[in-house]
């Protein structure tokens, strides 16, 4: 997984998210594992990319409260939650 790169230049340690398959079993857990990794991120909205498109998108409040997006503006589900289903 990639972040975004106009937020690559601002996290420069670290551009690159590796996710395990723990951590995609259910919303929960990838919300939690998000939550601890951007605990120190600025506010505001990110999304992350694979190489079959863009896997999740999330809003980071302060403190690294995490909110998932379902849908991108075209209404097309991320790819996150065919693996995420309905868990």
């Amino acid at each position: 997984m990639q972040i975004r790169p106009e937020f690559s230049i601002v996290y420069k340690a670290n551009p690159k998210l590796k996710l395990k398959k723990e951590h995609l079993k259910t919303k929960r857990e990838f919300t939690d594992y998000l939550s601890k990794t951007t605990k120190n991120w600025k506010e505001g909205e990110y999304f992350l990319r694979s190489n079959l498109g863009p896997f999740a998108a999330f809003h980071v409040k302060k403190g690294g409260k995490v909110t998932l997006f379902k849908e991108n503006k075209n209404k097309v589900p991320y790819l996150c939650w065919s693996l995420l289903g309905n868990k």
